[in-house]
């Protein structure tokens, strides 16, 4: 193993953190670690590296990427679905605005 063991150690570790955090929802927890991944990368980048631990790195790396894709993705479901719906227009044979439904049973389009 290469002198920068502690650095790859710690940046994998942060990275497990990450995911854990990710799977569970944790956004206090995420918020907290870009600062240290930063300061863990800088470490790593200062030394020489062993390349198949920099690809073990990249693959846990790319696998965070798509959890957190996915977590924004969620989100950004969530939040649309919890927008107020709008209101159902309709038409009569006419092409009048038909009476709207009573009060208390909403049709709405999603």
């Amino acid at each position: 193993m290469t002198r920068d063991a502690g650095p790859i150690a710690a940046l994998s570790l942060l990275l497990e953190q990450q995911r854990s955090a990710l799977l569970v929802g944790d956004v206090d927890e995420l918020a907290k670690l870009p600062e240290r991944l930063e300061l863990a990368m800088h470490q790593l980048a200062r030394g020489t590296t062993d390349p198949a631990a920099l690809a073990d790195l990249a693959r846990i790396a790319a696998r965070n990427a798509r959890l957190m894709m996915s977590a924004r993705e969620g989100l950004a479901r969530a939040k649309r679905d919890a927008a107020p719906a709008t209101p159902l227009t309709t038409y009569d044979a006419q092409g009048r605005k038909a009476a709207s439904t009573p009060h208390g049973q909403l049709i709405s389009r999603r």
